[in-house]
């Protein structure tokens, strides 16, 4: 795990476009998995990833539909068919919790703050804080 990737890239780089063909094998809809992309390009955002797919549409009715089109989506099932589950979460959250990097002048291991910030806002909403 490259420890200087935000949860957002790694998502997005295991669900690129290389991998929308398994996607809609899982959820049926063409749409849905190049939705899905978009989605996490913008930042987990459904309405911007629903106006960028569709630019002619209203932003209240892309917010509408973009939920809508988000709704479609069994993360259960896409997690499933990349083998990927509530451990491998756990195991990568720990791992960025304990994150580390190599100071490039000393040449020595030293704590990775901005990665570790980074994984204690997730855990810090996974736990409601």
């Amino acid at each position: 795990m490259d420890n200087s990737q935000t949860e957002q890239e790694l998502f997005e780089r295991e669900f690129s476009t290389n991998n929308l063909s398994m996607m809609e094998e899982i959820v049926g809809d063409k749409e849905v998995p190049i939705f899905l992309a978009e989605w996490l390009k913008n930042g987990l955002n459904a309405s911007a990833a629903y106006k960028r797919l569709h630019p002619k549409v209203s932003d209240a009715s892309a917010r509408v539909l973009g939920s809508k089109k988000l709704a479609k989506i069994n993360i259960s099932a896409i997690l499933a068919g990349y083998d990927l589950g509530y451990n491998d979460y756990m195991l990568g959250l720990k791992e960025g919790l304990n994150a580390m990097k190599f100071n490039e002048l000393t040449g020595e291991k030293v704590p990775d703050y901005r990665t570790r910030l980074e994984f204690q806002r997730i855990l810090g909403k996974l736990l409601g804080f």
